[in-house]
């Protein structure tokens, strides 16, 4: 937010300098005009920047989502299950 503020005041004066040489009406009519403009512009290409940046980081978390369960899956094969249930060494008297 304050981005944009700051882009829309700096781009508001720009436009009032640039305009003060035609008039002093239209650089007090050209000046908000020009400046909301520029806001609008930039807060649009900021949107842009940040689903473009959230879309890569759900992709990398479905990425990691499918590593974690091929790991999960291969530990279970290299795992025997046996029907018995497992007993601690403690108790077998070892």
């Amino acid at each position: 937010m304050i981005v944009l503020l700051a882009f829309a005041i700096g781009t508001g004066l720009l436009a009032a300098c640039v305009l003060s040489s035609v008039g002093w009406v239209a650089a007090l009519v050209g000046a908000p005009v020009a400046a909301s403009l520029a806001a609008i512009l930039a807060g649009g290409f900021m949107a842009w920047q940040t689903m473009r940046r959230d879309r890569h980081a759900r992709a990398l978390e479905a990425q990691t989502g499918l590593m974690v369960a091929a790991l999960r899956d291969v530990t279970r094969k290299a795992e025997p299950q046996s029907p018995a249930p497992k007993v601690s060494r403690r108790r077998l008297g070892a």
